[in-house]
């Protein structure tokens, strides 16, 4: 699986998949040292996701981003099709990811690692 910890999301969504997003509401990168102090870019990204009547805020967090691209629409940017491409299936490349917003070139990035961080109900947004 490529989204490590995604078994985490199944008590609540039970049929989640990554194409249930629609919209993007926190975008927050920074960079961290690892033990190596090494500077590993993190974005967490906190998706919105609606399920049952109810808005969940999911947040992912991708490391070693690279060739970052992002175009917000305002306070809640809509993403109309969400795709995670695996690389490391093509041949060499540096990268392990592709990132991408295949519909409206939203969001489009390469990252090496891709985690779960939490999924929690909004008590802020509803969409």
């Amino acid at each position: 699986m490529m989204i490590r910890n995604l078994e985490k999301i199944k008590p609540i969504i039970n049929e989640f998949t990554i194409h249930n997003i629609e919209w993007l509401s926190n975008f927050h990168l920074h960079v961290i040292q690892d033990k190596y102090f090494d500077n590993i870019s993190i974005l967490d990204i906190t998706f919105l996701i609606k399920e049952n009547s109810k808005t969940y805020e999911l947040v992912i967090r991708f490391s070693c981003i690279e060739d970052l691209r992002f175009k917000t629409g305002g306070v809640l940017t809509q993403i109309s099709g969400f795709n995670i491409r695996d690389l490391k299936e093509n041949g060499y490349h540096p990268m392990k990811y592709l990132i991408e917003d295949y519909e409206n070139g939203i969001i489009n990035f390469y990252c090496n690692d891709i985690e779960f961080i939490s999924l929690s109900e909004s008590i802020y947004i509803s969409i």
